[in-house]
């Protein structure tokens, strides 16, 4: 594991020293002013913040005067930001549950570069861009939002804007910062944080440790999240339960236990019923997290003319139990139905019947609740449980190692070191260099149920002590249900109540055989867990030039910088030997030679993975030129040349910016320019990278794998911002509007495409489909079928390709204004707003073995788009108004996200739920085509208290409102709402 002794006495010496949330910066940096500055997007010194380049700037004040909020908030509160990770993970991207990241203009958190006193940091190993939660919260004083393409300054990764977060240098003496924020239904969260700081003549230096705990937000908690079927088909629902659905022969069972605990009863167009099972009262809205951050940092003047600049950067946060599903449904079988995609089900299964041969069945078992007509599918055998999809091994009864949901866990943790010189060489040329190393791990575990061990066990051969070695063909060296050999029991009759709700089972008889609940024991041979250890390096060394040219317009001399990078990019992923691929490809443990199954590996659901060990090499020049032509009128220059090793190649991006001060309140600024993303090695590898997607075709949950192509070539796209500066006196506004043209954006073919081409009438296998249909042969080969029949419900697995696509289009209107009011009843009052209107987002069409498989879509407006976010409203904003007086602040602040149009395949029991009369199979379906408005107001109150005391209380989400109804999991939407409610935060900075 990569929870090194070293990193745990880490984070216990954060611990010690506190930490907390954007807290520490407290009343000394009510005069945070830097005398001259290199703003994001430029390398030469002293460019306005309100140059050419669209930068927005949010002071450690600011964030004060708002409460202080989480990083995830003040995330969501910069306008050019669309749809992040940070709020509820688990159904947004797999395996990043307590990270964070930025994602501006819906582009992509990969397409943002995330900077930390201008310098890079390492990427998640989940590849969801980098994690802002790794960030020194409470030593950030400043965060520069360049909302423009930058490749030709930062070069890759910087395609859709830059976020640059800047410590403080001003703090002398000790700060202590603790809050605690009460959230109903839950413990609450809470923080603490400490901030050394020390400044002298020659130099300054900053200590800063951080804690912060997430409380566990149950989805019970909220009656807006768990929604009936007839509420919310889409909220968590599944129809692979336990009490599950299955296929003998001729004869469909639904187990006779499905509606008493909790499950509901869903009949299809074609007429057929299922047993759909609620695992969401299973999940949580919130996870417990741990966060831990360590930072420090110190600058000395060396000499009057060289500086020395060094930082140290550890943080870590911990999510000891992933709330998830007591089990997932297998995707495929083992045992002598498997190449039929079917389990066989011992006859004498004491949930079945409890008896081999024609015996009598025990009273109790699920045999004596059958049908006439469905006993006689239970042979002298058993029943052979074909269409596996249907059901899955724990449900209802909860998770055997828990009594609840499964033992998920997730870790992360980085280590981040900085070091460089800066000064000045005679004749006023600057120069700056610098060496930046880090690491980012994760440690990731995901307990699945082996296949084969699945098999043993509903036939009596389970357990660590049963003998499943053949010593005749289709004999095993145990006998079932004797000794160290135990049964599995996959039905209603061994559960005594559903673990989340507490519905009980009327047909369970506690002291019966055949109602004896499965033992722990059973349960924790068949669970296993599915781990993975990745991490992430970067190493980058800078060296920059900066000064001026001899030459003069009239309006000052020529500014220049000229530089080159080093960047060193790793990527290795060590794999538990259960889920490596090249240990365990067959569906049978320790097994390399295949009958069935090569390449699924052992596990029921989720899919095998590689051991990978991945670097690359970038080298880059770069220049740039700042040329005053007049007092009015002065233009930005810079070009960048990128080399990348292997065969990703060379790139070359110029920019160009103009600003001119039409008049003493009017100024107009505009650039553009090209910018570009090369594939990472990853992208780059064959290797599949295995996630779960929800196919409506099948109400459940499939294994997508996608490969890398090692044929990629980088992404590019042409940007241009058009901008006006306005400035009467104690108002001051900015109005931007900016576009983004990409050309082969590097993404996954689309599999909702691929599954609306060939079932495009949802999951009836009686309407029409593509299986036969000539010319898509090669897009029916991406599918894995049981029995090798090609239809919805025999779907177990889905292969896509990273490709190069036809590209993205997007466009839109920034605006900020604010206003400043002197002498009010003897204050001051400021008033602001702030926002992004999103004209087009055009997604173009998909092909996959060039056929296409998606039209282009317009997702402006739209929720559940396929592009790099997934909502995309219209209109995001902000309105505030605030009240200073002596000792008194007081803010009130409306923030505004706008209605979405649900653009996803609505299809579903073969009719369109948004279709004129909103019904299915005679169901009534909710609201859902729209997402209204999120509308919230919080209120703020900071007093300066004796004793250097700063305390603030904190309404967030004042008038309690709901977020949007959305036909997802949660039945909201994470990336765009919250669901804590209102919230009332306390916190208190006090200063030594």
């Amino acid at each position: 594991m990569l929870r090194l002794d070293s990193l745990r006495g880490a984070s216990a010496v954060a611990i010690l020293l506190g930490a907390g949330l954007a807290a520490g910066a407290a009343q000394a940096q009510d005069a945070n002013e830097v005398a001259e500055v290199i703003v994001t997007g430029s390398y030469i010194r002293g460019t306005p913040e309100d140059a050419a380049l669209p930068v927005d700037v949010l002071s450690a004040q600011d964030l004060q005067k708002q409460g202080s909020p989480a990083m995830v908030d003040i995330i969501k509160s910069i306008p050019g930001v669309q749809s992040v990770l940070g709020e509820a993970n688990q159904f947004a991207s797999q395996a990043t549950t307590g990270s964070g990241n930025i994602n501006l203009r819906g582009l992509g958190a990969i397409r943002t570069l995330v900077l930390m006193n201008g310098r890079r940091l390492a990427g998640s190993p989940g590849g969801s861009g980098v994690d802002t939660n790794l960030l020194p919260s409470a030593a950030i004083g400043r965060i520069e939002v360049l909302k423009d393409g930058a490749a030709a300054t930062y070069g890759s990764d910087a395609i859709g804007g830059v976020v640059n977060f800047i410590t403080r240098t001003d703090l002398n003496g000790l700060e202590v910062t603790g809050s605690y924020t009460a959230i109903d239904g839950s413990d609450g969260d809470y923080s603490i944080s400490a901030n050394y700081g020390w400044v002298g003549d020659r130099g300054d230096a900053l200590i800063s440790a951080g804690y912060r705990h997430r409380s566990e937000l149950d989805t019970l908690e909220r009656d807006w999240a768990v929604n009936s079927y007839l509420e919310n088909p889409n909220g968590s629902w599944s129809g692979f339960g336990n009490p599950g659905t299955y296929i003998s022969g001729t004869s469909r069972i639904v187990d006779p236990g499905c509606t008493a605990l909790g499950n509901t009863l869903v009949t299809s167009a074609a007429g057929t019923q299922s047993c759909y099972f609620q695992f969401g009262r299973f999940n949580n809205l919130v996870e417990t997290e741990e966060h831990y951050q360590l930072y420090a940092q110190f600058n000395w003047d060396l000499t009057e003319t060289t500086k020395f600049h060094a930082e140290a950067l550890y943080a870590s946060h911990d999510v000891p139990h992933e709330g998830t599903s007591p089990s997932y449904g297998p995707t495929q079988a083992f045992g002598p139905g498997a190449a039929s995609g079917s389990f066989l089900i011992s006859r004498s299964n004491p949930g079945l019947c409890g008896t081999a041969g024609v015996a009598a069945c025990l009273p109790g078992s699920l045999f004596g609740q059958l049908t006439t007509a469905q006993q006689t599918s239970v042979n002298t055998s058993g029943f052979t449980a074909a269409n596996i999809l249907l059901w899955r091994p724990y449900g209802v009864g909860g998770n055997p190692l828990t009594g609840d949901s499964k033992p998920d866990q997730r870790f992360f943790d980085g280590i981040r070191v900085s070091a460089g010189l800066s000064g000045e060489f005679a004749g006023g040329i600057g120069w700056d260099v610098a060496a930046t190393h880090m690491i980012n791990r994760s440690d990731i575990v995901t307990y699945d149920i082996p296949v084969a061990r699945l098999y043993y066990a509903l036939n009596g051969l389970g357990g660590p002590g049963c003998d499943t070695d053949p010593i005749a063909p289709g004999v095993q060296g145990g006998v079932a249900g004797v000794g160290n050999c135990l049964y599995y029991n996959p039905f209603s009759t061994g559960i005594a109540a559903n673990a989340a709700s507490g519905e009980v089972n009327p047909n369970y008889v506690p002291g019966s055989a055949a109602a004896n609940a499965n033992s722990k024991a059973i349960g924790q041979w068949l669970f296993q867990p599915y781990g993975y250890q990745s991490e992430t390096t970067l190493t980058v060394v800078d060296a920059v030039l900066n000064g001026q040219l001899g030459i003069d317009f009239g309006a000052g001399k020529i500014g220049w910088a000229a530089g080159a990078q080093y960047r060193g990019n790793g990527f290795s992923r060590e794999v538990n030997a259960i889920n490596n691929i090249a240990l365990n490809p067959c569906p049978e443990e320790n097994v390399t030679v295949c009958t069935t199954g090569f390449g699924n590996g052992v596990f029921g659901f989720l899919g095998p993975l590689s051991q990978q060990d991945l670097e690359g090499d970038v080298y880059a020049a770069f220049g740039e030129l700042q040329v005053p032509i007049t007092d009015d009128l002065s233009f930005q220059l810079a070009v960048r040349h990128e080399q990348h090793s292997g065969d990703v190649g060379s790139t070359t991006n110029p920019k160009l910016a103009v600003r001119w001060q039409a008049t003493d309140w009017l100024a107009f600024r505009a650039s553009a320019g090209t910018t570009f993303r090369a594939p990472t090695q990853s992208n780059l590898l064959p290797d599949a990278n295995t996630t779960q997607a929800f196919i409506t075709q099948t109400s459940g949950y499939r294994a997508f794998d996608t490969r890398g192509n090692p044929n990629l070539k980088p992404e590019t796209a042409d940007t241009l911002n058009l901008g006006a500066i306005f400035r009467f006196g104690a108002f001051n506004a900015t109005l931007d509007y900016w576009s983004f043209d990409f050309k082969d954006t590097i993404e996954a073919e689309s599999g909702a495409g691929l599954l609306s081409t060939i079932f495009p009438n949802g999951a009836s296998t009686t309407l029409p489909n593509g299986c036969t249909t000539p010319g898509l042969a090669a897009l029916v080969a991406r599918f894995t079928f049981q029995s090798g029949v090609c239809a919805p419900n025999n779907i177990q697995r889905v292969r896509l390709t990273t490709i190069n696509g036809t590209g993205t289009k997007t466009s839109g209107v920034d605006f900020a204004a604010t206003y400043r009011v002197d002498d009010v009843l003897g204050g001051d009052m400021n008033f602001g707003l702030g926002g992004s209107y999103l004209l087009a987002y055009e997604n173009g069409a998909s092909f996959i073995e060039g056929i296409q498989v998606q039209g282009a879509q317009e997702l402006a407006g739209a929720h559940g788009g396929t592009a790099g976010g997934s909502s995309f409203p219209e209109l995001r904003g902000s309105l505030f108004a605030e009240y200073s007086r002596d000792i008194h602040n007081v803010r009130a602040t409306l923030r505004y996200i706008d209605s979405m149009q649900d653009t996803r395949d609505g299809r579903f029991g073969g009719t369109n739920i948004f279709g004129p009369n909103g019904a299915v199979s005679g169901y009534i379906l909710p609201e859902g085509a729209k997402l209204d408005a999120f509308v919230t107001t919080d209120v703020t109150y900071r007093v300066h208290l004796p004793w250097d005391t700063t305390a603030t209380v904190t309404v967030a989400n004042l008038f309690d409102a709901d977020p949007p109804f959305a036909r997802r999991d949660l039945s909201y939407d994470p990336a765009t709402a919250n669901p804590l409610g209102r919230t009332y935060k306390l916190s208190v900075t006090k200063r030594f």
